[in-house]
């Protein structure tokens, strides 16, 4: 059967337990703390799954993994804007599982197929406020999560360092901009996370992978 024509556009932001500079970003075989636990919400400003839009609504995926993500034995649990209809969350449910993607080509696929325990999807209200630029965020989730970002500021001076990371071969960016995140979730999928890497970029994603920037 073909799959599904889907895509999805729209600002992203992310937080996990690593260091600023997160090891998965680059390949390593570890990372920072030995363990990977946080998060990614994206705001959809233009989306479809066949012929369901999925323009302005948000949604979310909650990970933990006891060691690399790539040694599996994970859990995952998808967010989604209580806004969208019936089809709307079935598609996007779809997607942030892993469906209708090909092998290995989003970040989603590798988190819902390296997890042995997957939650039932939450609807809940979503409150996205990202600005890229500026490496700033705030998301809310009622009795889910709490979650705000600033740029990285330098230990020695207190001034605000700009970092980019360019993945042109990716699966879940071309370019993004790397700040300080802080979460704290009220979930099945426990976060506490203070000041550790977080990243802002657009995000275009289908279910052959990255549909990069030109």
């Amino acid at each position: 059967m073909a799959q599904v024509d889907w895509y999805i556009e729209g600002a992203e932001f992310s937080n996990c337990n690593c260091d600023y500079a997160c090891p998965c970003q680059f390949e390593s075989r570890r990372p920072t703390h030995g363990y990977c636990r946080g998060f990614a919400a994206v705001r959809i400003d233009k989306g479809h799954f066949g012929d369901v839009a999925l323009d302005g609504l948000g949604a979310a995926l909650l990970y933990a993994f006891p060691g690399p993500i790539y040694e599996g034995n994970g859990e995952c649990q998808a967010v989604i804007d209580e806004r969208a209809d019936g089809k709307q969350r079935d598609a996007l449910a779809t997607v942030l599982y892993g469906g209708e993607t090909s092998e290995g080509a989003t970040h989603w696929w590798v988190y819902r197929m390296m997890s042995s325990t997957v939650h039932p999807p939450l609807f809940k209200h979503i409150d996205f406020d990202v600005n890229i630029e500026r490496r700033k965020a705030r998301i809310v989730i009622p009795d889910v999560l709490e979650s705000t970002a600033r740029p990285i500021r330098s230990p020695a001076t207190g001034a605000e360092h700009r970092v980019r990371i360019n993945l042109p071969n990716g699966i879940k960016f071309d370019l993004a901009e790397i700040g300080s995140g802080t979460t704290k979730t009220m979930a099945s999928i426990a976060l506490n996370l203070e000041d550790t890497y977080c990243h802002f970029t657009v995000l275009r994603q289908s279910g052959k992978g990255v549909v990069h920037s030109r």
